[in-house]
């Protein structure tokens, strides 16, 4: 699961090169995607895509892309920087991936906000704090993940090895649902400087974003 971000009305710096068009002529469904259904030769692929990325790169205020990991901490220190000036379904809009749309005004807000604290150290610092935190998360998973080696372990040997732990007979199912429940889920949220920064860039630029 992923969060695609479009940029409503960005900023463009450079368009399409014309070798992008003789693509999307020849292979495009008409929306800027290749029709994956046909038998299209891998080069074109691949230049599509470096295409795709090197417009992206040049135009940062159309499209921003994070996986639900680095999204989440993401938006919630946009919420901690910004709730005094954003709505609730604003700030509702970014934990999901709903279509939510963010105004011109707000997106300028949240990337003033962002590259202050940016530029104020405020987001090293988180940036050190988290390291630290999902370090012990991962120590601590590292611990409870072989509670649960042994207790699979255990089952399958005397039950037979092609269980899954949802098939596992009792007691070896609570004992592996319990172990399960002490996961840090804290250890798969990483706080990024530079996604910090792409996405200030990115808001500034936008020109309003969609939330998909």
């Amino acid at each position: 699961m992923g969060y695609d971000v479009y940029g409503m009305n960005p900023k463009m710096n450079k368009e399409y090169p014309e070798r992008y068009n003789e693509i999307m002529k020849q292979y495009g469904d008409g929306e800027g995607w290749l029709k994956w259904s046909e038998d299209i030769p891998q080069e074109v692929k691949d230049e599509y895509f470096e295409i795709k990325d090197v417009y992206e790169t040049d135009n940062p205020g159309a499209y921003f892309r994070n996986n639900v990991w680095f999204w989440r901490p993401l938006w919630n220190f946009v919420v901690e920087t910004c709730e005094d000036y954003m709505t609730a379904d604003e700030i509702d809009g970014g934990y999901s991936n709903s279509g939510h749309q963010i105004e011109e005004e707000t997106a300028i807000y949240i990337a003033k906000k962002l590259s202050e604290k940016l530029a104020d150290g405020t987001v090293d610092t988180l940036e050190r704090e988290w390291e630290l935190k999902r370090a012990k998360a991962e120590a601590h998973n590292k611990e409870v993940r072989a509670e649960m080696d042994k207790i699979s372990k255990e089952c399958k040997d005397k039950h037979g090895s092609d269980l899954v732990p949802a098939n596992y007979p009792e007691p070896y199912n609570t004992q592996w649902q319990e172990a399960y429940s002490k996961e840090n889920w804290d250890a798969n949220y990483p706080f990024s400087k530079e996604n910090i920064k792409d996405f200030a860039t990115f808001c500034m630029q936008s020109g309003g974003f969609e939330i998909c």
